[in-house]
């Protein structure tokens, strides 16, 4: 019987320790999470021959966009254009310079609350993708297939930062994207791992942190991730969880070799979450965002082959290794 009581005893400090220790450490972490980098947005001026786009989300949120090359028929595809956080759609003009000489159509639209974009009340967008930019890329979608003519062109999502994270989910969720192009993306999971490994010593002590098994620091996390969802009246979006449905083959990651947000390590990580035939490209010296800056000609270069790859027929590594598997069968 004294056994008895002293395991229960074990077990209610136990507990109580366990109770304790998340009441202290979840909002803190929360808080963390929460805590938007001071990011560098360069502004970009509207491109003169942009058609001025108004698209309406499923909850009545308007968004606006613009549409470039809209005129030309004889395009070889459609871009989708998502920006990154506190950017604007004009940013396309920049990033797909190439890509709209080269006579793609490239269609670019703010997510909501931000840019040109309507505002939804009590909704203020941070750093971390929620199923309200994921609505929105709904509703660009579908304005595409209402449309006689864009419906008619292969399409590839092209996203910066926050904006990248989104055209990676985009692929996963919509057969009709044919390829992605994402710049300085990220895993939620992953991000905020990294970022509370950084800055987990003002929570509580180093050495505290070190005796945590993996599995104990990512419930941790998804707690802290939940208060935050229920404060911010969201929901987070992880690609971890949806990364199956999506051709690795046709991801081109790009990120900086210098950026201090989404390092290399954390990219090459994101590729291998995607998959082995994702294409990885790491920029040398460039900072968060600024790779094409950096290094504009491999920049171009790299994304026209990778768009040329995903929307005008030519193979990707999975089909050439079906078709080689064919063939040897036959």
């Amino acid at each position: 019987m004294t056994w008895v009581c002293i395991s229960l005893l074990m077990l209610i400090i136990m507990v109580g320790g366990e109770l304790a220790y998340r009441r202290y450490v979840t909002p803190r972490i929360c808080d963390i999470f929460e805590n938007v980098p001071p990011f560098n947005i360069v502004a970009e001026t509207a491109h003169p021959d942009a058609e001025i786009l108004q698209i309406p989300t499923a909850d009545g949120t308007i968004l606006q966009g613009s549409l470039i090359n809209g005129q030309r028929r004889d395009t070889k595809g459609l871009i989708l254009f998502l920006p990154e956080l506190r950017g604007n759609h004009w940013l396309a003009k920049r990033y797909c310079e190439a890509l709209i000489q080269n006579g793609y159509v490239v269609m670019s639209v703010d997510f909501r609350s931000q840019g040109e974009s309507a505002p939804m009340p009590g909704y203020l967008p941070i750093h971390w993708i929620t199923e309200y930019e994921m609505a929105d890329v709904e509703a660009m979608l579908q304005y595409i297939e209402s449309h006689p003519f864009l419906s008619s062109l292969p399409l590839l999502v092209y996203g910066v930062s926050r904006g990248g994270v989104a055209a990676l989910v985009s692929a996963c969720r919509f057969p009709r994207v044919r390829g992605v192009v994402a710049d300085s993306a990220f895993g939620t999971m992953l991000m905020t791992r990294y970022f509370v490994d950084r800055f987990v010593s003002h929570v509580i002590p180093g050495w505290v942190y070190s005796l945590l098994p993996g599995w104990h620091v990512d419930l941790t996390l998804r707690q802290a991730m939940q208060l935050s969802e229920n404060r911010r009246h969201c929901r987070y979006v992880h690609l971890e969880f949806e990364r199956e449905s999506l051709d690795s083959s046709r991801v081109l990651l790009i990120s900086g070799g210098r950026d201090s947000y989404v390092t290399p390590a954390i990219a090459e990580r994101l590729r291998s979450i995607i998959g082995e035939n994702c294409r990885l490209w790491i920029a040398p010296g460039a900072k968060h965002n600024m790779s094409r800056s950096t290094c504009r000609e491999e920049y171009d270069r790299r994304i026209l082959h990778h768009v040329e790859v995903c929307l005008n027929g030519a193979s990707t590594s999975i089909e050439r290794h079906q078709e080689k598997s064919l063939a040897d069968a036959a």
